[in-house]
């Protein structure tokens, strides 16, 4: 692994020792090698390895794929894929390490800014959770997503679809329209 990819990083968003920055491919290994058994178990429902998961994220959406660092060690991969059908909504996902738990105070002090950072221009960012992962679905309320009411059945397993509006992009006086003329 060449050092040269953890020391030259652009940098997304920085307080104290953590960091938001743009994914690299070395980002992969460490994160994928030490993911937390949550997210291994997500990854296997829909049928795919951690690791070619967070390749495929890098490879495919390099402008919306970042690494969260925690004393500039991986800790995280997260990002957006926008919807085909529209470019006003994206989902967003995470897929953390174990270091995630020891760091949790400081992982929960970045949070709310880099779910800011990924909604960016996106008025709804959504995705699914299992609903046996309980410790995600309270991080994700405390990050403001709004959780459905009825459960999804995706593979066998129970799924809650949980949502985040860009307030600032979905208010309709935020709209730009034509004057009323009476």
């Amino acid at each position: 692994m060449a050092l040269n990819n953890y020391i030259k990083r652009d940098i997304v968003a920085s307080l104290r020792n953590i960091s938001l920055v743009k994914a690299k491919i070395a980002d992969v290994m460490p994160v994928s090698q030490n993911m937390r058994l949550p997210d291994i178990r997500e990854c296997a429902i829909f049928g795919t390895q951690p690791f070619e998961c967070l390749m495929d994220a890098v490879i495919n959406f390099p402008d919306e794929t970042y690494t969260i660092l925690i004393n500039k060690q991986p800790v995280a991969m997260c990002g957006t894929a926008q919807y085909p059908d529209s470019k006003d909504n994206a989902s967003v996902w995470m897929l953390g390490t174990n270091d995630i738990d020891k760091h949790y105070f400081v992982f929960l002090r970045g949070a709310k800014e880099c779910i800011n950072i990924l909604q960016g221009e996106y008025k709804n960012i959504d995705n699914i959770v299992p609903v046996d992962h309980t410790k995600t679905i309270q991080w994700l309320q405390w990050c403001g997503f709004k959780f459905e009411e009825h459960i999804e059945n995706h593979y066998g397993y129970d799924f809650l679809r949980f949502n985040r509006c860009n307030l600032f992009q979905s208010s309709i006086y935020n709209e730009s329209s034509r004057p009323v003329m009476h």
